[in-house]
C-alpha cells in the first residue's frame, strides 16, 4: 500500500520553499529531476518558482505542496522506485512547475520513498494549485494505477480514508 503524504501547510512562506528545494536535492536524494525548473541548482529553482509567482501576482500565501509517496516494501529496487516518482512528479508539470526525488527510507515499513516539491502558482495561467479531496483522490487513483499499490492519502499527516 502506498501512503502519499500532502503537506499543504508549509508555514514560512517562502523560506519554507527555499527549504524544501534544498531538501529534494541534498545527499540524499537520489535520481532527482524536475519540470519547468532547472533541477540541478536550487538557488537557480528558487528564482524560476518566483518569477512564476511574481508574474502573475502571488507571492503571499501558501508558496508550494509537498508530496510524500511512500511505497510498502513490495519496492525493493531504486528503478522501480524511481519510475513512480517520475510519474507522480510527471502528473503536475504540465501546469506547474516541479522538483522531485527519491530517498531510501530510513524508518517505519518500506525500503523508498519520493518528495514531490510543486509550485503553488501555474505557470500556465497563474491559478493556485487545487488540492482538495477530490483532487487528491484522483491522483490517488494514479498513483495506484502506476504502482500496482492501493493507494490512500493524508493532509498534512491525517488520514483520508
Amino acid at each position: 500500500m502506498a501512503k502519499i503524504n500532502v503537506i499543504r501547510n508549509t508555514y514560512g512562506g517562502l523560506e519554507y520553499l527555499q527549504r524544501a528545494l534544498n531538501y529534494v536535492t541534498d545527499t540524499r536524494a537520489m535520481y532527482g529531476n524536475g519540470f519547468g525548473i532547472n533541477p540541478y541548482n536550487t538557488s537557480n529553482a528558487y528564482d524560476q518558482m518566483l518569477a512564476v509567482k511574481r508574474y502573475y501576482g502571488k507571492t503571499s500565501g501558501n508558496p508550494l505542496v509537498h508530496i510524500v509517496i511512500a511505497y510498502d516494501d513490495s519496492v525493493k529496487d531504486i528503478n522501480a522506485a524511481t519510475y513512480y516518482g517520475y510519474k507522480g512528479a510527471r502528473f503536475f508539470a504540465d501546469r506547474f512547475q516541479v522538483l522531485y526525488c527519491t530517498h531510501k527510507k530510513d524508518f517505519h515499513c518500506g525500503h523508498f520513498h519520493t518528495h514531490i516539491i510543486i509550485n503553488s502558482v501555474s505557470y500556465v495561467n497563474g491559478q493556485m494549485i487545487q488540492t482538495g479531496y477530490d483532487e487528491m483522490n484522483s491522483y490517488c487513483n494514479f498513483i495506484t494505477q502506476v504502482t500496482g499499490q492501493k493507494s490512500w492519502f493524508y493532509f498534512d499527516n491525517k488520514a483520508i480514508y
